[in-house]
């Protein structure tokens, strides 16, 4: 029952492993391991099929404890082969957690610098409404400023025209008066002679 079940374990276990990997690394010692196993089942086997003539063709003590040394044998390079091939899934795993870490510290990265980046967009965002509103207000004081100075432009145009009225109605009240002070002085003139 050993002697099939070792082998199909070995099998499942080699088959699995291989599934697994892509390509044997170079410093991985399970192949050069299942071919000391296939070496020690062929001296099993050899052990095995080894009859004593002198026993009517039933092994001896010597054959019986050549199957056994040669089952040992394969016992231990299962063992050793087991051994490997939990140290390549440890390996395997410790490189998957090793990638998964990675990522997810990719992961965190991204997620930061997307929170940054939004952050970031809706500052902006803030600062287009503010200058916006700012100059929505420059323009309303603009325009505010500017009806002022139409008002004031008026006023003052109006003033200098009545100013302007008033010296041409007081030049030619100088001049009327004058006229007058020339007819009064020229009348009392001719009646003195």
């Amino acid at each position: 029952m050993i002697k099939r079940l070792l082998p199909v374990l070995l099998v499942l276990a080699s088959a699995a492993a291989f599934a697994q990997t892509p390509s044997a690394a170079p410093d991985d010692p399970l192949p050069s391991l299942i071919r000391e196993r296939e070496t020690l089942v062929r001296q099993y086997e050899e052990a095995n099929a080894q009859r004593n003539a002198f026993l009517a063709n039933k092994p001896s003590k010597k054959d019986l404890q050549e199957v056994v040394d040669a089952l040992k044998g394969i016992i231990r390079k299962d063992t050793e082969i087991v051994r490997a091939v939990q140290a390549a899934t440890l390996r395997k795993t410790a490189a998957v957690v090793a990638e998964n870490q990675q990522t997810k510290q990719q992961i965190t990265v991204a997620q930061t610098d997307q929170t940054s980046t939004r952050e970031r967009f809706h500052d902006l965002e803030n600062q287009i409404a503010n200058l916006q509103e700012r100059d929505r207000q420059r323009t309303k004081k603009l325009q505010e400023l500017q009806a002022t100075a139409e008002e004031a432009t008026d006023a003052r145009t109006s003033r200098e025209l009545l100013a302007a009225a008033l010296a041409v109605l007081s030049v030619g009240l100088l001049f009327y008066v004058l006229k007058l002070r020339g007819r009064l002085s020229a009348a009392p003139a001719r009646r003195r002679k």
